[in-house]
């Protein structure tokens, strides 16, 4: 019966002390929205802005900054790029206050905006936490430097920038530079012929319905590039791609050695328009069909719109 007892009593014990750790354990500080702000958009501006007001950065661990973050990233669909420059310069500004505080928000930033495999994958939400971390006098020069870096590759064929031109050598030997494409869109299609997702992407290009209508009316031209000076392995690749698209190789290694284009990841996808500047950046083929798509739609709106205002011929 003692023993009984003494059971009882630890039980007791374990649990009062889980459920005291439980209490105890670290949560996100999270900010309160005013009531009278009642708009999702602007309610969604006011946290982001505030997002980090109660955050102590030479505190917080690991794993709630990182759960912290992801979940403000889940809101920046309801705000414009002036509005996240606002958040991430106050984020900045929180994060001085800590002897590590810049380095370690852009650290979880570089993990779930700029990893290639990450679901919550942004550049331009990081590119402009990189412009207003790396102005901050209290982030070390020493460790700038691979954030500097980062940004001029970020800011090189960024969206509504013109295109990094290059010259590229096709099948029959002949030289074309990018800039040299006539057509009013150019979907740029970075490949490796050895690349499985290269092969699914492709594939995808091949059947989307609006890109090939496009295609064959002579709207839309695709360039394929193997970015790499091997011949042997760009006839390898060039079999399995349409004869209709326009494919060739870097003969000379520059896109790779120079770091003209974003290839951290196979395949790469760029959506251009008639100057050549960049419309999609690291997209899909099935961003492009919606963008195509939705210039479509625009167009046949706005023509309509035309034609109802325009007085009748007597």
């Amino acid at each position: 019966m003692k023993k009984f007892f003494v059971s009882i009593v630890f039980i007791i014990a374990f649990c009062a002390s889980a459920l005291a750790q439980e209490a105890a354990q670290e949560k996100f500080p999270m900010v309160t929205i005013p009531e009278s702000i009642t708009d999702p958009h602007a309610r969604a501006g006011y946290l982001c802005e505030h997002y980090w007001d109660n955050v102590d950065f030479a505190t917080i661990s690991d794993d709630v900054l990182e759960q912290g973050f992801v979940d403000m990233v889940s809101v920046f669909a309801l705000i414009d790029d002036a509005t996240l420059s606002k958040a991430w310069a106050a984020a900045v500004a929180r994060a001085e206050g800590a002897k590590e505080g810049i380095g370690r928000l852009l650290s979880v930033a570089d993990k779930y905006l700029y990893g290639v495999s990450s679901p919550n994958y942004n550049e331009a939400a990081y590119r402009l936490l990189l412009q207003a971390a790396l102005v901050s006098k209290k982030f070390p020069k020493a460790e700038k430097a691979p954030y500097q870096a980062q940004l001029m590759q970020l800011e090189m064929n960024a969206e509504g920038t013109g295109a990094v031109d290059f010259e590229f050598a096709k099948a029959d030997g002949s030289k074309m530079k990018l800039s040299e494409v006539e057509s009013m869109i150019t979907i740029l299609f970075f490949f490796n012929p050895d690349c499985v997702d290269c092969r699914i992407e492709r594939f995808r290009l091949t059947q989307a319905t609006l890109i090939n209508y496009l295609h064959r009316a002579g709207g839309v031209q695709v360039v394929a590039v193997y970015p790499s000076n091997d011949p042997t392995g760009f006839e390898k690749g060039v079999k399995d791609l349409p004869e209709t698209w326009i494919v060739g190789y870097d003969a000379t290694g520059r896109i790779k050695s120079e770091g003209l284009y974003d290839l951290r990841a196979m395949p790469r996808l760029y959506l251009l328009n008639d100057k050549k500047q960049v419309a999609l950046k690291n997209t899909t083929a099935s961003k492009i069909e919606a963008y195509l798509t939705d210039i479509m739609r625009s167009g046949s709106e706005a023509q309509k719109a035309e034609q109802a205002t325009t007085p009748a011929a007597e």
